[in-house]
């Protein structure tokens, strides 16, 4: 675990390939600020689970250690966390006297960092379902003074703050952005560490948080939550021209977070009547008949194309739904019944399609073998393949889906979808003002 290791770098280069496959885009930002030949601690939000500490792994050549939550490692299976390079972190709900178990775990970690390698740990603890920064703990202020302190501050550990930002949480398909801040110091730290270890720990803290924040989409007001996550997706569109940001599919993160600093900076006055008209919009727009927030006009070129695409795809998709009906139905009917936490289930969906389908697949394979007496390679890649064209399949129906509905609403709801644009035109003059 702390050295470089060949069978992590082959293993990380497969799984690359899925995790890449997983999401219709990746954006990495920021990756000259990681530090090289230094021992870093990354310190990223959490709010998706499994998912996020892929968006770390996968998106810097660091071999990288994760504190990772305790009740997550069996016995039998510590082996193999020890290969992926991951270690338990215990919490108070995890029983006060295992909190004991950290003590040695944050020795693992000063001998990792002593030994120049990189470090993750999630600061706020636990992964939370919002676009919202919770307070901070302290294990990560605690485990690089306990390194520096016991080498003379002369490590010169580098804590790189983290923002991961997902346009959907629970699907594929999603556009995946992950932005590198400057570095902290913890050398910085060093005069208040020697008068008040304490303070000094606060601030690193406090520092932490202040790094990550530019990182991430941090709706504060969660009692409006609902609002402010409604009109980052709604205002999308007109803040991009009324900013003048180019390729604005490519620059959400820019375009959500200026708007929720509008937002958050309105005076009460404007906010209030925000607050009345969002809540207008919200009656005509389920009496429209819509599922998804996309009001923008259609292309009907795009329109057009992405049917004929449709069609000429569907032959494909059949195949793939017949053979991967089974498992498809067993893991929708899993996470309906017994996955209530929605950030679980894109983590539960990544991990199925990487270790279950394969060996579905190969088993399904065999049937021809039992039959003819002779194995069929080609048989088990197709079944591969063409599961992974369904993924970007399923997008593309899902995007036709949704202008199909806004056609339909256009025409055979039309009073409905005249006065919620209307409102929307009032919104907007009051955000894009």
């Amino acid at each position: 675990m702390n050295r470089w290791s060949l069978g992590y770098e082959i293993l990380r280069f497969f799984v690359k390939l899925i995790h890449d496959w997983f999401y219709r885009r990746i954006i990495i930002i920021g990756k000259k600020n990681i530090p090289q030949k230094k021992p870093v601690v990354f310190a990223p939000n959490h709010q998706n689970a499994l998912m996020d500490p892929l968006a770390i792994i996968f998106t810097n050549k660091l071999q990288t250690v994760f504190l990772t939550r305790s009740d997550i490692f069996h016995p039998i299976i510590v082996p193999v966390f020890s290969f992926l390079k991951m270690l338990p972190v215990y919490r108070i709900r995890d029983g006060a006297d295992s909190l004991k178990n950290n003590e040695r775990i944050f020795n693992k970690s000063v001998e990792i960092l002593e030994s120049n390698m990189s470090m993750a740990l999630f600061p706020e603890a636990l992964h939370f379902g919002k676009r919202s920064l919770r307070p901070l703990k302290k294990a990560i202020p605690r485990i690089v003074f306990q390194a520096e302190e016991k080498n003379d501050f002369d490590l010169d550990i580098q804590i790189v703050p983290v923002g991961i930002y997902y346009d959907n949480y629970t699907d594929s398909n999603s556009l995946l952005q992950v932005n590198y801040g400057e570095p902290i110091r913890v050398n910085d730290f060093k005069k208040t560490y020697d008068e008040n270890p304490k303070k000094a720990m606060l601030e690193l803290r406090n520092a932490i948080a202040k790094g990550i924040k530019p990182l991430i989409i941090d709706i504060e007001d969660l009692d409006n939550y609902e609002l402010y996550e409604t009109l980052r997706y709604l205002l999308r569109k007109p803040a991009a021209r009324k900013f003048k940001i180019k390729a604005p599919n490519k620059n959400w993160f820019i375009i959500d977070k200026k708007i929720i600093d509008i937002i958050s900076n309105l005076d009460e006055e404007s906010f209030d009547k925000l607050k009345n008209l969002y809540e207008k919009f919200v009656e005509k727009y389920r009496q429209t008949g819509l599922k998804s927030y996309e009001i923008k006009k259609t292309n009907w070129l795009k329109f057009i194309i992405n049917n004929l695409m449709l069609v000429a795809g569907f032959p494909i998709f059949v195949f793939a739904l017949i053979n991967n009906a089974l498992p498809y139905f067993l893991l929708m009917n899993f996470l309906r019944k017994n996955v209530k936490d929605l950030q679980f289930h894109s983590s539960i969906k990544f991990g199925f399609g990487l270790f279950i389908l394969p060996v579905y697949y190969l088993l399904l394979s065999l049937i021809p073998y039992a039959i003819t007496g002779d194995y069929y390679w080609t048989y088990f890649i197709l079944l591969a393949v063409t599961g992974l064209i369904t993924v970007k399949y399923k997008l593309l129906y899902k995007i036709t889906k949704t202008h199909a509905a806004l056609i339909r609403a256009r025409v055979f709801r039309r009073e409905s979808y005249a006065e919620m644009m209307n409102i929307f035109k009032q919104i907007s003059d009051i955000v894009l003002k």
